[in-house]
């Protein structure tokens, strides 16, 4: 592998191409070692030109927030982030440079080349300078550009580039609370639920194996160009800015949709405000996908009770709160569940309230510590019952998976964090 690295002329962007760099590092030597971060100037022949290799059986990758600069003349925006050059061997050499440097998930990735970094563009109104904001925990700033070089890593589709904008603009948003969850000893981690009339289109999986399996390439990509992004320009790495315990596998990227047209209620999109035509990307603070399973409960109403009593469990993160007022807990419901709860349950809302009035615990469940801790909060009622959560809406139903009637899950909350939603920008 080449070490070598170029940076291209400030292209009069918001923000400067050495901007997040730390005081005193070595601006010759900064290099392959930064992803996340802009590049440098371009390196200039005697003429005064800006150079480029050319060398048959090499090409020009990017890495993760190090982005190729542009070679080509008369594109409206220049790439402006570093240059990393690797041999043309079929990936290897990529692969084992983003294990060396630390801007990989593990996994290969592939060649942000330029012209797939133009594509991504492309896709978004947004110019390749714009910052959507700062990503914890190191609050790296996280342009358009650079976003899409971590997109193009990933593998995702320029079509489908604007789902990870959207995605990035949710967890953005204060009340999502992303330094918290950046930082956490949780496996806590961006959940993606897509909805609108698209998700076909760009390979977004509702059906069975949604979660994991299925392989439509919008789940599989968005949600692991989301990790990178944060990962590469947050600067979020296990064991070092955060101090999770486990992680979970959802740290690799975690993107779904809704099975829209099998829910008995408004689809959580149109729940949240927004139109039925609108793509929209909803992103929940989630600890884990927690299944449950029942064969037993005919009537739809003992169905949503055992459902409210099996996320209610003693050690569920919403006990250890004060109030238990803040964060959601996401409830997916298969299909066949949804069509026999729509039955007795004419809203979503109908049913939200049924299952926060039947989450609780006895106070007596808990060991005399815990007891006396939920006393002390202030979390025991005149009967002695322990509500897992303070509102109804905190309980949000989505339906999605296969035809299967017998399986359910929970994707858990780390409580300290108010699911967002973002409209897709074309």
């Amino acid at each position: 592998m080449s070490g070598r690295t170029t940076k291209p002329k400030d292209s009069g962007s918001a923000v400067r191409p050495d901007s997040g760099r730390e005081p005193g590092r070595d601006a010759g030597r900064d290099a392959v070692r930064d992803p996340g971060r802009p590049g440098r100037e371009n390196e200039r022949d005697d003429a005064g030109k800006a150079t480029t290799r050319t060398d048959k059986g090499r090409r020009h990758l990017s890495m993760a927030g190090a982005a190729l600069r542009s070679v080509a003349l008369g594109r409206p925006y220049e790439l402006t982030a570093e240059v990393l050059e690797v041999d043309d061997d079929g990936g290897s050499a990529l692969y084992e440079a983003s294990l060396h440097g630390g801007w990989g998930d593990g996994a290969p990735v592939l060649p942000a080349t330029d012209e797939y970094v133009h594509a991504l563009l492309a896709a978004t109104p947004y110019r390749g300078d714009r910052v959507l904001g700062a990503l914890p925990p190191r609050f790296g700033l996280a342009t358009v550009e650079l976003v899409a070089i971590n997109a193009a890593l990933a593998g995702v589709e320029p079509r489908a580039f604007p789902y990870v904008i959207a995605a990035l603009e949710a967890l953005l948003v204060p009340e999502w609370n992303a330094a918290a969850l950046t930082t956490a000893t949780s496996g806590v981690f961006p959940m993606l639920i897509v909805n609108g009339p698209a998700r076909d289109t760009h390979g977004i999986d509702y059906r069975a194996g949604c979660l994991g399996g299925a392989a439509g390439r919008g789940s599989m990509t968005i949600g692991r160009a989301v990790a990178l992004c944060l990962r590469n320009i947050g600067g979020r790495r296990p064991g070092d800015t955060p101090y999770t315990v486990f992680g979970q596998p959802a740290r690799f990227g975690l993107c779904f949709g809704e099975w829209e047209e099998h829910s008995p209620w408004p689809s959580l999109s149109r729940r949240r405000g927004f139109p039925a035509h609108a793509e929209v990307v909803s992103v929940h603070g989630g600890q884990g996908v927690f299944p449950f399973t029942d064969a037993d409960h005919e009537d739809p109403r003992d169905l949503a009770c055992s459902i409210a009593k099996n996320v209610a469990s003693p050690l569920n993160t919403w006990f250890h709160e004060p109030a238990g007022g803040s964060g959601q807990i996401v409830l997916l419901l298969n299909p066949e569940w949804a069509a026999r709860l729509g039955e007795v349950f004419g809203t979503a809302e109908d049913f939200q309230t049924y299952v926060w009035e039947h989450a609780w615990q006895p106070v007596d469940v808990f060991p005399e510590p815990g007891a006396d801790m939920l006393h002390g909060r202030g979390r025991v009622d005149a009967r002695g019952r322990v509500a897992l959560a303070a509102r109804p809406d905190q309980f949000v139903p989505v339906v999605c998976g296969g035809l299967g009637g017998l399986h359910g899950a929970a994707l858990t909350s780390f409580v300290q964090s108010e699911m967002q939603s973002a409209e897709v920008v074309r």
